[in-house]
């Protein structure tokens, strides 16, 4: 799985890099094609070059570039257009560019790194320019011996059974690995790693491709949001308005994802949705002439080959009107089993908490330089460093701009993450890859970027920052030297994850640290965002930082020794229940962060025999976490 999510993200980033040249190929076709709106076959004859030379020779020098520098894409491309030449059949060499282009890359950068120290000094260029023309020799060879042959019958079975899914009506049955593989986040691995290679060859056949739909249509999430709109409340409602426009006409699918995760039952009416569409799109002869990416419905109808356009429409209205009356019966469902459920409220719960908080971002252990950093740049990262991370670091741009406020933002790949960004803003599943790429970064782990609460305790820091206004010390220190045994509860079971929310937050209650309602803010939250944070620890909290249901800022400690299943079959074997306001919550949980971080003291929490023995487990984690803090400052 892990390597399966390296090669999307590299794939992704190679395609994303050159998406204008295949949105340009697909201009050609709708325009200029022979069933295009002007056939004209002398500019067709450009796309047909374009895929057949130029896109394979330019793919493999950016896959290969992004490993092995530019010398790598060199090498690259040199291979490239030497087998490209050499291909005998009809068949683009797209797909075997995505595998030699990284591959000439991989093997560019460890010749270079073993050759370190090796070479005379005064000799670099010479011996780099003949291991590279070596290592191009080599490829070429192997290339045109072996990986040609071997990929020309590899695509001619393919696209045989291809064409049987296709004749037999099977093809709206791949919803059932898209769907899910898509809220998985191996979208790039499906469409540009699969799908788009395999559409290039049928397009360049027949003008259109049905596969350019089947990843990209945006109904299934558009009726999944739309679904979820009428079920929360609040500040989720707000950014699930945001959502609908960003995911359906901005293309950004990965907006949807999260709600998908956190309520796995909604992936029924994304398959039976997607299924819909497919469907349509296969009984009503619905083709692209390239593919649509980011997948906008702007872009679909754009791409859509001549006379198909109502067909697109109709394949993508069926898939949301199926996917927003499947997704409304699931949050009906889940919503009554709730509601039921949350009448039996434990009381038998007496314990303390210890004082500090968190809300739906994450800060990480540099937050521990207590905020006196100055911040000269914000970098917003994701996979691709291009959909979801251009939208949060705009919104934050505009936002500065109305404070008037003169800081950097940038969004990149959390790969490309340069080693002086101040800020770093990731998905709370990147954010490991974004520390490792950026240490000496202060980190914020959201989960999604539409969420967009963090503005509020971000802002007045960075105000305060030019002098605008005064930077208030939190009491979130005393909170932690305050932690006694009366904050744990040890050896607890609960039947599901709501029981559990209930048993923490109960401890919060008595504690007057929150009002009764608070505990179901924390459920709300839960269904909305899940608040697993990996490592066996997740860290329930409330809806809004500013909730008049928070009195005083406080959390509860947990141990669950067979564990709390969580979203996506993870469990959690400690649970620490937060309660805060304002900056409170950003120092609080960036010390939290640090220790969760640490496998260790973990592993020491979800087996601690006393809660004297948790006590103490926290107050050296944070002790080393605070150590480690004072070291990379030196």
């Amino acid at each position: 799985m892990k390597y399966l999510d390296r090669i999307g993200r590299l794939i992704s980033r190679m395609v994303f890099k050159n998406m204008a040249v295949l949105i340009l190929v697909g201009l050609i076709r709708v325009v200029f094609g022979p069933i295009g709106w002007s056939p004209n076959q002398e500019i067709y004859q450009v796309a047909v070059l374009m895929v057949s030379y130029f896109i394979p020779v330019l793919f493999a020098y950016t896959s290969a570039q992004m490993l092995g520098k530019h010398r790598g894409g060199v090498v690259a491309a040199i291979v490239m257009f030497v087998l490209v030449i050499e291909n005998p059949s009809s068949i683009p060499m797209i797909l075997p560019s995505m595998v030699i282009g990284p591959a000439i890359g991989y093997s560019i950068k460890n010749i270079s790194r073993w050759l370190e120290g090796r070479i005379p000094t005064g000799f670099e260029l010479l011996f780099n320019n003949i291991i590279d023309a070596l290592t191009a020799i080599l490829f070429i060879c192997i290339g045109i011996q072996w990986a040609n042959p071997i990929f020309i019958k590899m695509m001619n079975v393919i696209l045989q059974q291809v064409e049987f899914l296709t004749q037999s009506g099977y093809l709206p049955l791949l919803a059932l690995i898209i769907e899910p593989g898509k809220t998985l986040f191996f979208n790039s691995v499906i469409n540009h790693g699969i799908l788009e290679p395999l559409g290039i060859q049928q397009a360049q056949e027949n003008g259109k491709s049905l596969l350019f739909l089947l990843e990209t249509n945006p109904g299934p999430g558009f009726g999944m949001l739309l679904g979820c709109y009428f079920y929360l409340n609040g500040k989720e409602k707000e950014n699930l308005k945001a959502a609908l426009p960003v995911h359906v006409l901005g293309g950004i699918h990965e907006v949807y994802f999260p709600y998908a995760l956190m309520q796995p039952l909604l992936l029924i009416p994304l398959i039976l949705g997607g299924m819909a569409g497919n469907l349509l799109f296969y009984l009503l002869d619905a083709g692209l002439a390239a593919t649509p990416s980011p997948g906008s419905i702007i872009l679909l109808l754009m791409m859509a080959a001549k006379g198909t356009h109502l067909a697109v429409a109709v394949g993508f209205l069926a898939s949301a009107a199926v996917s927003f009356f499947g997704s409304v019966l699931v949050l009906s469902y889940d919503h009554k089993r709730r509601s039921i459920n949350q009448t039996e409220i434990i009381d038998e719960v007496i314990d303390e908490v210890i004082h500090e908080d968190i809300y739906d971002s994450l800060l990480t252990p540099l937050e521990a330089k207590e905020k006196k950093m100055e911040v000269k740049n914000i970098i917003f990262a994701c996979d691709a460093g291009m959909g979801s991370s251009a939208m949060g670091a705009a919104a934050l741009q505009k936002r500065l701009k109305q404070e008037n406020l003169d800081i950097m933002v940038d969004n990149l790949s959390v790969d490309d993450i340069p080693q002086d960004a101040d800020i770093v803003i990731s998905n709370i599943r990147l954010t490991e890859r974004a520390r490792a790429c950026a240490p000496q970064a202060e980190h914020i782990s959201v989960t999604s970027f539409l969420d967009r609460s963090f503005h509020e305790e971000l802002i007045p820091r960075l105000r305060a920052q030019q002098g605008d206004e005064p930077v208030r010390n939190s009491d979130t220190i005393d909170a932690f030297e305050d932690l006694n045994e009366e904050h744990v509860l040890l050896n607890m079971k609960a039947k599901d994850k709501w029981e559990a929310i209930e048993q923490v937050g109960t401890v919060l209650i008595h504690r007057g640290n929150v009002g009764s309602h608070y505990i179901e803010e924390m459920k709300q939250r839960e269904r909305v965002f899940s608040t697993y944070l990996g490592n066996g620890v997740a860290l329930p909290h409330g809806m809004n930082a500013k909730s008049d249901q928070i009195k005083k800022a406080g959390i509860s400690i947990a141990q669950y020794p067979e564990g709390i299943t969580f979203a996506d079959g993870q469990k959690a074997y400690i649970l620490i229940a937060i309660a805060g306001k304002g900056e409170k919550q950003l120092s609080i949980l960036s010390r939290l962060a640090e220790i969760i971080e640490q496998t260790d003291t973990v592993n020491g929490l979800i087996h601690a025999a006393t809660r004297k023995e948790i006590i103490q487990i926290i107050k050296n984690g944070l002790a080393k976490s605070h150590n480690k803090g004072e070291g990379n400052r030196i």
